[in-house]
This record gives structure tokens, sequence and C-alpha cells, in this order.
């Protein structure tokens, strides 16, 4: 079945370091020890981001403003960064903009992506307004399916 979720259905959340505010989308198994979890943090001031041992984080930039994360410069919407969750982030940032962060535990095979995505998706996040799909509104495809358009974040 698929579910399209809204940004009037993401649950806001304080981040483990209590330096912001992330917004989840989606988590599988919906409980506390979540295999994934999508959320979308808002990025107001520069410092450290939460570390999430056993996880690996993609951060994509989907806001308006470029961020600085560690060594890696994200300029425009889709740019990302792939990192174990135990790694230290520093963002550095001139203006408040957002991220979307994917986390995936350790021991799960899965592939994130920006644009054109060749294979079956679990998950798509609209940067851009499609007729399937507004902007920033997202696709829980069960069962996996095929998603073609190029303004999307893919999870598979």
């Amino acid at each position: 079945m698929t579910r399209v979720v809204t940004p009037e259905d993401w649950r806001a959340q304080p981040w483990r370091n209590g330096r912001g505010t992330t917004h989840e989308i989606w988590r599988d198994p919906d409980d506390e020890s979540y295999a994934i979890r999508v959320s979308c943090a808002e990025v107001t001031e520069s410092g450290p981001f939460s570390l999430f041992p056993g996880y690996r984080r993609w951060s994509f930039l989907v806001g308006p403003a470029p961020i600085q994360l560690g060594d890696h410069e994200l300029v425009k919407p889709g740019d990302h960064i792939e990192l174990p969750g135990e790694v230290a982030i520093e963002a550095r940032l001139s203006e408040p903009t957002r991220l979307l962060n994917i986390l995936a535990r350790d021991d799960q095979q899965i592939t994130c992506g920006f644009g054109l995505a060749t294979v079956q998706v679990r998950f798509v996040f609209a940067l851009a307004a499609s007729p399937e799909l507004p902007r920033w509104h997202a696709l829980v495809l069960d069962p996996p399916a095929r998603f073609e358009r190029r303004s999307i974040i893919w999870v598979c």
C-alpha cells in the first residue's frame, strides 16, 4: 500500500544534543528500535550534530541556504553526504537552512540518492512538485516500486 506523508503529518522532535528541532517523516518499523528513519532538520545555527552510533547517516540539503558539514559543502538542493553515525559533524552556516536526514542501522542494506532512481524505491521525498506529489511531500511505497521523477530524494 502506498502512503502519502504531508508536511502536516511530520512529528517535531528535539535533536538528541538539544541544539535544534527535527521533523520525523517516516520510520520503519515505527518504534524506538527503528531500522530506517527519515527526518527534516531545521538547522538554525552552527555547531555539532548529534551522534548516532550503529547507524549510517545521509544528509541532503533541502533548504534555501548552503551549509558546510565538516569538509563537505552542500550548496544546492539534493547535494548530500554519507557518513557513519558515530562520525562527529560540525555544521557551519551563514543563515538557517534545512537538511533531510536518513538514518539506517548498520545491518540494513539500503541505498539513498537524489534524482532519477533506476531501481524500485521504498521512500521518496519531493524537492519539486510533480503531478503525483507536491513539493516536500513524501511517499512510502509498500511494496517497493518505481517512481521515475528527477527532483526526488529516494531510499531503496
